[in-house]
Order: structure tokens, then sequence, then C-alpha cells
């Protein structure tokens, strides 16, 4: 059996394709970028200055005895000044660096995070049932925030570091060839040890983030269902899972810490057994002659400066590996098509708001991605300001064929019409505009009773809004409220029974006017009392429109204009309830179950 937690993500490989497609969230603010490696060129020169100034200053005015003591200081000084001011220029030009890599990274990372955002808002039904919540939450905050570090400084350090390792090779072979072949003795070393450690690092850093995607999707459904888990005092249970789950991350962070710790301190050691070397080659040169005391400070200086984005380069690699194996899960959510697919070979229809809609099923069949089939060879159709009742069995296919309705899934053959217009063809805003829905799960967001009624849309006044709670027997308990149509919703709305919640579902459905009402099992947590005051109230509401009504309770559909009886994905009964109970059939049986 697979786990739904599985990390599915591909393996990282083309990094060049990533920063591709990394390219056009950074092309908006690529002046920033390129500010950035100006100063870091302009802040390289200064640091190039500053053991070139303490060359001159002691093989100068140090070492020439001949010279006054005055003028030796006076120049000494000056040459101190110019140290300080490269030294001040460059820690100015860093502060400027980190700020301006700060605030445009910030700014592609918003542009990333918001369009990531967007995508899980338009990728089908499907998508989201495979994949957990917390999974997803994880890709929306830690994945986005890893790249961060891959587009402020990750990618720009890196070019910069090797063009500065490249500069300060090319100063030492100018200044000395011999001590230059000696020094960079250990390249291939260094190399062989970084071709190494990148196929284990990559491979630990994508461990890493996909188990603490997994931990993260497991807390989020843990915590959602706490409830549950009390209720039945699997407390215990639940905690071993988690703790397994946690000593998974844990091990992945150790795996991960292993490997840069033996990466650095082998390359740490070849650079300070380099450093040994240079003193002895460069000291015994000082003392046969063949070079000045300041040369072999000022090449030391500049080996100093190499050996500093050598590391560097290796820490960059930890950064960049934690980026890419996010980045890999972000693009892949960003892989996934949108829903609906887009019109081919011409534009959508308009559908304005009649108050009135014919809805027609024609053949619809539909299938699972996995080829399951659901419904088969579907017809029928609501006139407008009829109510169609839909009943049967569990997994008949009652509520899918809703979703088609909506088009909250596609069809896999046959059509939906509403009043005679395909709804592929149709502005997806405009068909949800005509068509309302409530289901049996309601979801209230955190905010307050006016946001969960109108959906945080401002242009639904407060009127409308008390309208349509009085419609559904809503308004007196919304009124025992402490602060009424702006008292606080908790998260899922846990302050309010389920029949509340319930109550506030119609309500938010009626708000917009409709020309459609989509009930799937609306009714199935509300009292019987509830319910007789709510069938009352939606008599009202639903004159004039047209209502596709899925119902548990046999009772609630009685005073349908036409009931269908779903069973294996296929119509096998429609008529009246009084046509259908005479008949005998199905339908009498699961009304004569009921009642029994």
């Amino acid at each position: 059996m697979s786990d739904p937690y599985a990390d599915d993500a591909p393996e990282a490989r083309f990094q060049m394709a990533f920063l591709r497609r990394l390219w056009p969230f950074v092309r908006p603010y690529r002046r920033g970028f390129v500010a950035c490696l100006a100063i870091l060129l302009v802040s390289f020169t200064l640091e190039l200055l500053g053991p070139k100034l303490l060359q001159l200053a002691i093989d100068g005015p140090m070492r020439d005895t001949a010279m006054p003591r005055d003028e030796r200081l006076q120049q000494l000084a000056w040459f101190g000044l110019g140290f300080l001011g490269t030294t001040l220029g460059g820690a100015l030009l860093g502060y400027v660096y980190g700020l301006l890599t700060a605030w445009n990274g910030q700014r592609v990372i918003r542009d990333v995070r918001r369009h990531l955002f967007d995508h899980l808002l338009s990728v089908g039904l499907t998508f989201h049932e495979k994949n957990p919540a917390g999974k997803l939450t994880t890709r929306v905050t830690n994945d986005v925030e890893n790249l961060n570090e891959l587009i402020a400084t990750g990618v720009l350090q890196s070019l910069f570091d090797l063009l500065k390792i490249a500069g300060v090779l090319v100063v030492l072979f100018f200044l000395d060839v011999q001590l230059a072949l000696f020094t960079v003795a250990t390249t291939p070393i260094v190399v062989l040890l970084s071709v190494l450690f990148r196929r284990n690092a990559q491979r630990a850093y994508r461990a890493v983030r996909g188990k603490l995607a997994l931990q993260n999707a497991y807390t989020t459904e843990l915590i959602g269902g706490i409830r549950t888990t009390r209720a039945y005092g699997r407390e215990a249970a639940t905690e071993a899972r988690y703790a397994e789950r946690n000593r998974d991350t844990a091990r992945a962070w150790r795996d991960t810490v292993l490997h840069f710790s033996v990466f650095f301190s082998l390359v740490d050691f070849a650079l300070r057994a380099t450093t040994i070397g240079l003193l002895w080659f460069g000291g015994s040169a000082v003392l046969d002659g063949t070079m000045q005391p300041g040369q072999f400070v000022q090449f030391w200086l500049y080996y100093g400066m190499l050996s500093a984005p050598v590391k560097e380069l290796g820490e960059k690699y930890n950064v960049l590996q934690a980026a890419f194996a996010s980045c890999e899960r972000v693009f892949q959510i960003l892989g996934e098509p949108r829903f609906p697919p887009p019109l081919v070979g011409h534009a959508a229809q308009r559908s304005a708001r009649s108050g009135r809609a014919e809805v027609v099923f024609d053949r619809v069949q539909f299938a699972y991605g996995d080829g399951r089939p659901v419904l088969h060879e579907v017809s029928f159709t609501a006139l407008p300001g009829q109510t169609i009742a839909i009943v049967g069995p569990t997994g008949a296919g009652k509520s899918t064929l809703l979703g088609l309705a909506a088009r909250l899934r596609e069809v896999t053959a046959g059509a939906v019409r509403i009043d005679g217009v395909d709804v592929r063809d149709l502005e997806l805003k405009d068909l949800r505009a005509r068509i309302a829905f409530v289901a049996q799960d309601l979801f209230l967001f955190t905010g307050t009773v006016l946001d969960n009624v109108r959906l945080f849309d401002p242009q639904i006044g407060e009127a409308r809004v008390w309208q349509a709670l009085e419609t559904v027997g809503a308004a007196e308990f919304v009124r025992r409220l402490p602060k009424g149509l702006q008292s606080p919703v908790e998260e899922r709305g846990s302050t309010f029974s389920q029949g509340e919640r319930q109550l506030l579902a119609f309500a938010r459905a009626l708000v917009v006017e409709p020309d459609v009402l989509v009930l799937d099992e609306a009714t199935a947590s509300i009292d019987s009392a509830s319910e007789a005051r709510l069938q009352h109230a939606l008599a009202a509401a639903l004159r004039g429109r047209t209502a596709l009504v899925v119902a548990h309770r046999l009772s609630t559909v009685r005073a349908a204009d036409r009931i269908l009886v779903l069973a294996d994905g296929r119509i096998t009964e429609a008529g009246t309830h009084h046509e259908l109970l005479a008949r005998g059939g199905a339908y009498a049986a699961m009304l004569a179950h009921a009642a029994g």
C-alpha cells in the first residue's frame, strides 16, 4: 500500500534548468542584481589594494634606512591611512550589498510565493486529494524561503567567488610563478573532494527536504484530527508514529551534517598544508634574498584571499543543495496542469446572471485519473426553477455528479450545459457566479461571521448578509452572539455547532444570489427541528431558481419536481415522489428501509 505522505518529487539533476525557470521571476529586478555584482567587483578591487599597500610600506619606508626617520614615519602614516580607507570602503560596500541582496531576494521570493499559491488554487481537486495539506504548506513556506539563499546570494556570490579565485590566481602568478604553482598544487585534491561530496550531499539534502515535508504534513493531519485521537484514546500510538517520523528527519539531518563535516575538514586540511609549504618555500626565498619581505607578505595575504572563496564555495554549495532540493519541489507543483485546461481554438463565452437557468446533463461519463469509472451515460434536464433531487446508495456517484455541474471536475465524455452552452465553453468566473455550492463538509475560515457569509467580498453589504441569514433562519442565533456579524470565527468554526455552521453555509450560498443552487447532503448535520425551519425557508429561496439536491434523508426530497435514483453511476429510476413510490422500485425500497 502506498504512503500518502511519500516524497514523490523528482531528483534535482538539472540545476541550470531550474535557474532558467527562475529567470522570469528574477528578470524584473535584474538591475538590482547587476548593481550587487558591481558592488562586489569594486569591493574586490579595494581588497586587492590592501596587500599592495602593505608591501609598499614594508619594502619602502620600513626598510629604506637612507630615508630620514620623520619622512619614513610620514609615508607609513599615509600607507596606513590608505589601508584603513580601503578597509572602511569595503565595509561600507558590504553593508550596502547586504541590504540590496536582501531586498532583491525578498522581492523575487514574494513573486514566487504568490505565483505558487495562485497555482495551487488553480490545479484540479484530484491533485489536492493526493497531496496532504501540510506537505503543500511546506512547499509554499519552507521550500520557497530556501530559494531566497539561491536567488539573493547563492548564485551571485558563487559566481563572484569563481571570478575572485581566477583574479587572485592571475595576481599570484604575476608575483611569483613558482610559489603560485605550489599554491595550486592542492587544486586537484579539492576538486576531487568536491565531486565526491556533490553526489552525496545532493542525495542527503533531498532526503532532508522530503522528510521535513512529510513530518509537517503528518503534523497538520494530527492537529486537525485531535478530537478523534482523544476520543479513541490513541494519543500514545499517535505520539509513537510522530516520533518515528521525527527520528527519520533527524537521521536525514545527521547524514547531511556528516557529509559536510568530512568535506570541510578535508578541504581545510589541504589548505593548511599548502599554507605550511608556502611559509617554508617563501621564507627560504626571503632568506636567500630572491624575494623581498614585503613581497612575501603581499603574496601571503593574496593567498589568504584565495583560500577564503574556496572554503566559501563549499559553504555555498551547502546552501545551493538545500535551495535546489526545494527548487525541484516548487517547480514540480508549478508543472501541474491548471484546471480547467485553457480553451483551444476559441475564446470562452460570457454567461450573465439571469435569475433563471436550465441545466442539462447530456450522456455524461466520468472516470478518475486511475481510469476507475464513476458515471455512465447520465442524462437529465433541470428546467428553470425546477428542483432535481438525486438519491442513491453511498458510492453511487451523487457528489461527483454535482461537482460536474459546478465544474469542480471535468467530464470524461458527454457534456453539461447551462442555458444551452457547454460549461467548458464558459468563463469559469461567470459560471461559478451563477452556481452556489453547499456541501455537507462545511469549511469556515478564521475571521468573522460577516467574512464567512460573504467570503471576504466587500461588495456584499451587511443588509444582504442579514437578508440571507433571515432566509435560512440563522439570523436569530447570529444576533445572540456577543458581536453579531463581527463575532470572531475560530479555525474551521470550532466554536459553532454543526447545525449552526450548516446554516451559515446556506446563507453564504444565498447571499450571492445564484441562478443555480447545488446542495450536497446539506441538511445531513442539522437536527429535525432546524431542518423543518430550513426547508420552509429554502422553499422561498429556491423559488425561481434551479436546484440540484443530493439528500441522505429521503424525507427532504419529497417536494422535489423530479427525483433521480442513481446506482453504480447510472440513473435507474426517475420521477416524482408519488410516481416512484407507486412504481415500487428501488426508491420505494429505500423509503421503506428508512421508515423501518
